[in-house]
């Protein structure tokens, strides 16, 4: 966790700002697609996977 932190106090912070809202982007495109392999389940399930794409786990 230091090696990061230490990596992102080194950069350009636009840069870091840019790295960090790709990141979240990812994560959320990543969380949202598991309805789409999941289309078919419960809707227990896809409440829960409708929570964890809109940050609330």
């Amino acid at each position: 966790m230091q090696t990061i932190l230490d990596f992102f106090s080194s950069i350009d912070p636009i840069l870091a700002a840019f790295i960090a809202t790709c990141f979240t982007w990812v994560v959320t495109a990543a969380g949202s697609s598991l309805v789409f392999f999941f289309g078919n389940a419960s809707r227990k399930w896809l409440d829960g996977m409708l929570g964890f794409t809109g940050g609330s786990w």
